[in-house]
């Protein structure tokens, strides 16, 4: 399955994330989701962002991809920079307790953490790291 999210920064390079807190996960992930039948990964990114945090993004470019898989399924996560060009990012989903917070972390934060992220932050992290992302 093909995922997408979005990588923005604030004017210190800290990276949004938003803190999942259900009884199955308590993890930091990079916002976004799933592709929709139809749309491209560009739309999908933009679209999460929309749901999650009631924010308008303009992608800038794409970061890089990496391959995860989590409860025995197969996933393709695609990050792309962006920029908020509408809005500012707050939590669109409390009432279904599904995330409690968000926060902007460096990735030196975010290695501090690092058992505390997603599989996918974390292999975002690890590419940012090796050189494969570049921020």
């Amino acid at each position: 399955m093909n995922l997408a999210g979005c990588i923005i920064k604030d004017s210190n390079s800290k990276i949004l994330l938003i803190h999942r807190n259900t009884p199955k996960r308590v993890q930091w992930e990079i916002p976004g989701g799933g592709v929709d039948n139809g749309d491209t990964l560009e739309q999908t990114a933009v679209r999460e962002l929309k749901e999650e945090l009631d924010v308008t993004v303009r992608i800038i470019r794409q970061i890089g991809s990496k391959a995860f898989e989590e409860d025995g399924r197969h996933y393709e996560y695609h990050w792309f920079e962006a920029r908020v060009v509408e809005g500012q990012p707050r939590l669109t989903n409390v009432d279904e307790d599904t995330y409690d917070k968000l926060d902007y972390l460096s990735i030196s934060d975010m290695r501090t953490i690092f058992n505390k992220l997603s599989a996918n932050t974390k292999n975002f992290v690890q590419a940012v790291q090796d050189g494969d992302a570049k921020l």
